[in-house]
């Protein structure tokens, strides 16, 4: 089982969101038969992952090294002599990306799966599968007392705006959120709400479809859960800009 958190707490960390996102499930599955033993384990990794977005990179430090030459049809190069004066393969080939002989990955031989490239995750990346740990988590019974501890720091990660992704990373809390504080019920989770309300207007605006929608879906659950018209009272004592932009566009969420 120890061995089973560490690899999938890799995953967990990975820069493909549907990976962390299984390797969330999993770990939450090993906790359901051994909680006991691992999940204070769990929970202290969980802790230093919601942090890790606070180390995050202002969005000049994304292309430092990029080449600040002319390039060809407006295409950035890079100064790297790995890119200079090597061998060509056509478009899509797989030449460069399989391993081959000792080179291969243990079971995958020498097909395009045993490719060596893998860009290292992103801080705001450990704190997105963070987010996904806690929304698997928040169904364990022996887990909910802790993660409720652990709530500002989620609600502290949608005010880190500052890097090109955080976007996405927004939609993942506000796609979680109706589900966390559903499983850990309303009186619970009544404290917390209102930390999450600045970051949930500036979903609400938001020019990317995919948070604004993450956005609208947890607004209305957050309706249903505390009922339109406490919804809208605390909108309005927190962000009366927020309310008015609510009662004109989303109405029945407040009562109106």
């Amino acid at each position: 089982a120890v061995v089973s958190t560490q690899s999938t707490g890799m995953n967990l960390e990975d820069n493909i969101p549907s990976v962390r996102h299984g390797a969330a499930i999993a770990i939450t599955s090993v906790v359901r038969a051994y909680s006991d033993t691992l999940l204070p384990e769990v929970l202290n990794k969980l802790s230093d992952l919601l942090d890790s977005v606070n180390d995050q990179e202002d969005d000049s430090q994304l292309f430092s090294e990029l080449s600040k030459k002319p390039a060809v049809f407006g295409v950035p190069m890079p100064d790297d002599p790995a890119h200079t004066n090597q061998v060509m393969y056509s478009c899509g080939s797989l030449a460069p990306k399989m391993g081959r002989g000792g080179n291969a990955a243990p079971g995958v031989g020498g097909c395009s799966a045993s490719h060596h490239f893998k860009r290292p995750a992103q801080p705001w990346e450990r704190t997105d599968g963070a987010i996904r740990l806690v929304m698997e988590l928040s169904d364990v019974p022996n887990a909910k007392p802790e993660l409720l501890n652990l709530l500002p720091k989620v609600s502290k990660a949608t005010r880190k705006r500052n890097f090109e992704h955080h976007r996405h990373l927004l939609e993942t809390i506000y796609k979680s959120l109706p589900i966390i504080f559903r499983r850990l019920t309303k009186s619970k989770i009544k404290g917390y709400v209102n930390d999450f309300l600045d970051g949930l207007y500036y979903g609400l605006k938001s020019e990317m479809n995919l948070l604004r929608a993450a956005s609208v879906e947890c607004l209305q659950s957050l309706s249903l859960l505390l009922g339109p018209h406490i919804l809208g009272g605390r909108i309005e004592m927190s962000n009366y800009d927020m309310y008015m932009h609510i009662q004109s566009s989303f109405p029945e969420t407040i009562g109106c």
